[in-house]
């Protein structure tokens, strides 16, 4: 079973076992992201399958993490079955044409500078005006990163 996760668990040189890398971008509705296009990586390790779904506009991440109750082929069949059902395709294992490194390099560059995913409610170290600090803090960043455009759809400073 794929469950929602705050934060994905650290992957380190020696421990990714397979990374399937989205091929399109499909718009994807969910509650922990804007609808919107995204792109999706899942990663195993000796733990299980991670998730990590990116929106293509605001960079924003969340994570989805299998279960302890499966063995590790269950676990990447399950990861994939779940992105697969949100739109995205996915080709041949990263690990296996690029190798580790070169594997747990792209990992990183699509989800290691993630976000922390919004606090749920039934979180022990909640509190509840914690959502207002956070949404304030997570309009911030995108707003930053978004390129500034004129009225000719041109990134201001190159015309």
């Amino acid at each position: 079973m794929i469950q929602p996760a705050r934060f994905p668990r650290p992957l380190r040189e020696g421990a990714l076992l397979a990374l399937h890398v989205s091929l399109n971008s499909p718009v994807v509705a969910h509650e922990a992201l804007p609808a919107g296009p995204a792109s999706a990586a899942v990663a195993l390790d000796g733990q299980g399958a991670m998730v990590c779904l990116r929106s293509v506009r605001t960079r924003g991440t969340a994570f989805f993490a299998s279960g302890d109750e499966l063995s590790l082929q269950l676990a990447l069949d399950a990861a994939l079955a779940f992105a697969e059902r949100l739109g995205f395709l996915f080709d041949d294992d990263e690990v296996g044409l690029r190798g580790e490194p070169a594997a747990l390099q792209l990992w990183e560059e699509l989800c290691g500078d993630a976000a922390p995913a919004r606090p749920r409610a039934d979180d022990l170290e909640y509190e509840p005006g914690d959502d207002a600090d956070w949404e304030r803090e997570l309009a911030l960043s995108a707003v930053s990163e978004a390129p500034t455009l004129s009225k000719f759809r041109f990134i201001a400073g190159r015309a």
